[in-house]
């Protein structure tokens, strides 16, 4: 990852807002500085060893740091995690998510998990017995204490209640959660080289398998070849080492009776706890964030297909990427520990029949709505049916294309087989009379009966509609078979993002301006206005505008070999990758400013900030607190919102521009 200035100044504030001042001035050394031993963040830090060891135990317990020994000192050496630092930013979003797709018990698993960090499953278990048995012992008292002023079993109301407040109610519901998550990859076994980084690892590896196959060399370039695909066999079997747990849960028998019964739409563990295995209690596990990433990917791409079809189309949608994405780890693949799998992961992804939509489809969903009615003729058959085997091409300027491949557009919507748009073909024209469009109608006429023999065709509507879409969200790749090419698609929904901040920068103006860049290229300044039919004034007052905030950039061509500025071409060109990487440093400043002015606010109220701590006025400040007071701190609450709700649309934009 690029740790740009922004970047690195945001993580330590997330570090000194969440654990304190001590561990964020050593991570921000160490995102300076560079790997440094103790000794070196003794010099630049200022501290002394003591501080120093418990800063670091705090941002190694929380996998903020890598660390490992140098070869010819064995000198501990310590390096910043700047991806878990960021996530630290996501908290609220992954329980969130959790609580959505688990249910309330795996989220407050998951959330002890955030606050430890990282913890042996029997230091969670016993955690968890200890709070049980408080708030059984809570409640025993209060019944006691009540027993001679009530009775008929109103204590035992009242008792019921004080046991529903705990989410996990025994530890056999708590050893059922962990397996859920365990399996559903989002909580990883931490082992020897979990702490150590990519690089370190690929080099160790690559000088073990040198040694040991080819001590003097690959010699060749077959060799070479063999020594890459040995490396890769190496690394991923490292990477394995962390799902130990996964496979065994797999492996075991009734943990595969357990996955059975939950396939059938279950949402909490309660009633599966006797068939789950009992875990090692010596196994120390932590979140797996790359997951938790592939799961918020599927959320940020259902709410832009919301936005776009409804919400009866994404829910389809959304239904089949989770079961697309079931084997898929990752978003992004390492450049460093995915070297050889590219092709495994494309044919890993696999694709989705309609029959497994409907199985997975709750059946009080009424897929006819968001779908408009048209008759049977009017609608091109061989167009719907037309399935795409391969990922959709990237995009050529009009000039390659027409160079390229000799057609126009017009020609190639009159090949046979080379559109799937959905328009009518030539043939289907001849077949019944032109008409200025066809009659689409949203009133549904037909009986409920029809309507669940129909459901299949419902569904399949629904992803010929996602499949049309200019984003392409969903490719029909074989008979009854759709799957989704991520990397088109996230390319596009990129795009999307930045044209929305161009549009909300520049105006449409600008926007229609940078879209022509895009598909003709590099233009003169003076042929600009004819193709974008403006004013020059207007247009070049535009463009420096836009050149300003990044989006557009200039290039200077001169004419002969001398150069002056009156004798040069100047070319207008849109790099849409530089407009992204100034884009997300861009949204790094922002957020870092939304802290900053947090905490200034937080100084201002600090008085009172500190009287709404106190026990006797914490739940009760609307009456407690004196009318000024409380009117400081009722504003200070909406302004936080405020803030944390930008940082949450920012951190939505990183997402997609950098993760996923």
């Amino acid at each position: 990852m690029l740790v740009t200035k922004h970047l690195a100044e945001l993580c330590s504030l997330l570090i000194e807002e969440l654990y304190g001042e001590l561990p964020s001035r050593i991570f921000a050394t160490l995102i300076n500085r560079g790997r440094s031993s103790i000794p070196q963040l003794v010099h630049h830090t200022s501290m002394n060893p003591r501080q120093l060891r418990h800063g670091l135990a705090v941002l190694l317990q929380y996998n903020m740091l890598f660390y490992s020994a140098e070869p010819d000192t064995e000198v501990a050496v310590y390096e910043a995690n700047v991806e878990y630092a960021y996530n630290l930013i996501r908290t609220g979003k992954i329980l969130e998510m959790i609580d959505t797709s688990f249910g309330a018990p795996a989220k407050d698993v998951m959330q002890s998990l955030l606050l430890l960090g990282q913890a042996r499953i029997s230091d969670l278990v016993e955690a968890y017995q200890q709070k049980i048995d408080q708030a059984k012992k809570a409640a025993t008292e209060k019944v006691e204490d009540g027993d001679e002023f009530e009775v008929n079993g109103v204590n035992g109301h009242s008792d019921s209640v004080k046991k529903s407040d705990l989410l996990v109610k025994n530890t056999a519901q708590l050893n059922s959660v962990i397996c859920r998550l365990v399996e559903a990859d989002l909580i990883d076994v931490v082992h020897s080289r979990s702490f150590q980084t990519p690089q370190d690892i690929h080099k160790s590896v690559e000088k073990d398998v040198t040694e040991r196959l080819f001590p003097g060399g690959p010699k060749g370039g077959k060799a070479k070849v063999e020594l890459q695909d040995k490396i890769a066999e190496s690394l991923r079997k490292i990477r394995s080492e962390s799902k130990s747990l996964k496979r065994k849960l797999e492996q075991n028998v009734t943990s595969a009776k357990r996955r059975k019964l939950f396939s059938g739409g279950t949402s909490n563990g309660a009633h599966d706890e006797e068939v789950d295995p009992d875990l090692d209690s010596r196994q120390v596990i932590r979140i797996n964030y790359e997951k938790c990433l592939v799961d918020l990917r599927n959320r940020r791409l259902v709410q832009f297909a919301t936005d776009m079809y409804g919400e009866v189309t994404a829910y389809v949608y959304g239904v089949l990427l989770r079961l697309l994405t079931k084997p898929i780890a990752r978003c992004r693949p390492d450049p460093l520990m995915d070297i050889g799998e590219d092709d495994k992961d494309r044919q890993k992804l696999g694709f989705v029949t309609i029959d497994e939509i409907l199985d997975s489809l709750k059946t009080s969903v009424d897929l006819s709505l968001g779908l408009g009615k048209v008759a049977k003729h009017d609608i091109s058959s061989r167009a719907a049916d037309a399935i795409q085997e391969e990922p959709p091409k990237p995009k050529l300027y009009i000039e390659e294309a027409d160079v390229d491949e000799g057609d126009s557009a017009d020609e190639a919507k009159d090949s046979d087989g080379s559109n799937s748009s959905g328009s009518d073909s030539e043939s289907d024209h001849k077949e019944r009379p032109a008409t200025n469009g066809s009659k689409v109608q949203f009133a549904d006429s037909t009986s409920a009966k029809e309507m669940r023999l129909n459901r299949p065709a419902q569904l399949r509507q629904h992803l010929l509609l996602l499949s049309e879409s200019n984003q392409h969200f969903v490719r029909h790749c074989g008979p009854n078979e759709w799957t989704v090419d991520f990397v088109p698609l996230m390319s596009a929904l990129r795009e999307f993002e930045l044209d929305s901040v161009i549009e909300r920068t520049s105006g449409r103006q600008g926007l229609r301006l940078v879209r022509i860049l895009r598909t003709k290229g590099k233009l003169d300044e003076k042929a600009l206005p004819t193709v974008a039919l403006m004013k020059k004034p207007e247009v070049q007052q535009k463009m420096l505008e836009m050149q300003n905030a990044g989006f557009v950039h200039v290039q200077e061509v001169p004419r002969d070999t001398k150069a002056d500025v009156k004798k040069s071409f100047f070319l207008w060109f849109s790099d849409v990758d530089k407009s992204l990487a100034r884009l997300l440093d861009t949204s790094y400043k922002t957020t870092v400013r939304c802290i900053q002015v947090l905490e200034v606010l937080r100084q201002r109220e600090k008085d009172v900030l500190e009287l709404t701590k106190r026990t006797d006025v914490r739940g009760r400040e609307k009456d407690v607190m004196r009318k000024e007071y409380f009117d400081r701190y009722s504003r200070f609450l909406e302004n936080e919102r405020k803030l944390f709700a930008q940082v949450m649309r920012l951190d939505d934009l990183v997402a997609v521009l950098r993760d996923f």
